[in-house]
């Protein structure tokens, strides 16, 4: 697949339907990268999400000029992944990335990472209520506790 092609698809489907575009970049032997994919996915979880956004992963290793996007949305040299932006779709721009003050948040399991995210989340401006917004902060919150019960 050709990573401009598929992220262009999730930006039309943002646009016509009011939604933003949470665009991920990820790869197959990324751990925190199937962290990330996995919370997604709970039907909780993307429910929400899916209200607010058009989800489109750029898969590093499998799609042709993943690198080329990354870089058109000033993804930081060694910044790790998951690396993630939200997108307008009607102008094209960044509202916001994963790149924190103390650099890429990743998957947010960490209190400062989980309070990033839930920013950007805010400051898309979607249709998600404070309600729905606070649900996913306290998924986020609860996989966290999993994460650190595990280690």
């Amino acid at each position: 697949l050709q990573a401009d092609a598929v992220l262009q698809g999730a930006m039309d489907q943002a646009k016509a339907s009011g939604r933003k575009v949470f665009l991920h970049f990820g790869a197959p032997w990324c751990g925190w990268c199937h962290r990330l994919e996995d919370w997604m996915a709970l039907e909780r979880v993307s429910g929400l999400l899916g209200k607010g956004f058009v989800d489109v992963k750029i898969d590093e290793d499998r799609m042709l000029g993943a690198k080329e996007v990354e870089s058109k949305f000033g993804m930081p040299k060694n910044s790790g992944i998951p690396w993630f932006v939200i997108l307008d779709p009607a102008t094209g721009k960044t509202i916001s990335t994963s790149t924190g003050p103390k650099g890429n948040i990743g998957y947010p399991a960490e209190e400062a990472e989980i309070a990033h995210f839930m920013s950007m989340l805010e400051g898309a401006h979607t249709a998600l209520t404070p309600a729905e917004l606070e649900a996913i902060k306290a998924s986020l919150v609860e996989a966290a506790a999993k994460i650190k019960g595990s280690h």
